[in-house]
């Protein structure tokens, strides 16, 4: 048996198992950065509807009588 590439060998394997973990422990924090992230968006509340109308209405995309109508009707 030839045992003069038996140390290359071994420090190449010993690197794959050093590198296996390293690759476990680095997606599980991404997993878990992930999903955080992905939570507090979700948790972000949504605009009022009515502040976005009184933006639309000062920007001048809508008519008074059609900020009245959109107002009065989200109002009941």
């Amino acid at each position: 048996m030839d045992m003069t590439n038996f140390g290359g060998m071994m420090s190449a394997m010993m690197g794959v198992f050093l590198l296996v973990p390293l690759l476990v422990v680095v997606s599980i924090g991404a997993l878990i950065v992930w999903a955080l992230r992905d939570r507090r968006v979700a948790n972000e509340s949504p605009e009022p509807p009515l502040t976005i109308l009184q933006r639309r209405y000062a920007r001048g995309d809508i008519s008074t009588a059609a900020y009245e109508r959109m107002r009065t009707t989200l109002a009941s």
